[in-house]
């Protein structure tokens, strides 16, 4: 699930009603759901229709990007370029599990390119602060790295990013 101090800053910082989109969705969703027209990709059929967001079945295939990173693949890009909503205001970046990978989501680059707001969930493992760093990169976008109060069941420190444009950060 989406650390409570993300899910906050997306409820500070996004309108009510805008749409957000995630890929993966969690117990968090819900609350995402009730404030937002939230989209969710999702590739675990059992996630599916667990809340009230919008889901979008996105079976993982294998990626260029991801291959690149020896990832194991990443969501459909033609289901997510197919399905892709207007006038996004937040784009979360949670899913697939990092045993999958997503680095894949390069695939779709041009479609974040007026997103104001992207936030990476566990930047503090390495594979997704590298992502961070180059979505922040080829976006030209400002980043803050946030500390998550809780850490890990396994004692780690726990962490997300927050992309942005202008003064959303």
């Amino acid at each position: 699930m989406l650390p409570r101090e993300a899910l906050d800053f997306i409820l500070t910082h996004v309108a009510i009603g805008s749409t957000v989109v995630e890929f993966g969705s969690g117990h968090g969703s819900e609350l995402l759901a009730e404030r937002f027209r939230l989209i969710s990709f999702e590739h675990d059929e059992e996630w599916l229709g667990v809340t009230s967001s919008h889901y979008i079945h996105a079976s993982i295939q294998s990626n260029h990007y991801s291959d690149l990173e020896g990832e194991t693949g990443w969501y459909d890009a033609k289901t997510v370029i197919d399905n892709w909503p207007k006038d996004i205001d937040c784009v979360i970046i949670d899913g697939p599990p990092g045993a999958i990978g997503r680095t894949g989501i390069l695939s779709i680059i041009d479609l974040l390119r007026e997103v104001p707001i992207i936030l990476v969930d566990d930047v503090d493992r390495p594979q997704e602060l590298k992502l961070s760093q180059t979505l922040a990169e080829q976006l030209d976008l400002q980043t803050k790295i946030c500390e998550v109060e809780k850490p890990r069941q396994s004692g780690t420190d726990r962490r997300y990013a927050i992309l942005s444009r202008g003064d959303k950060i």
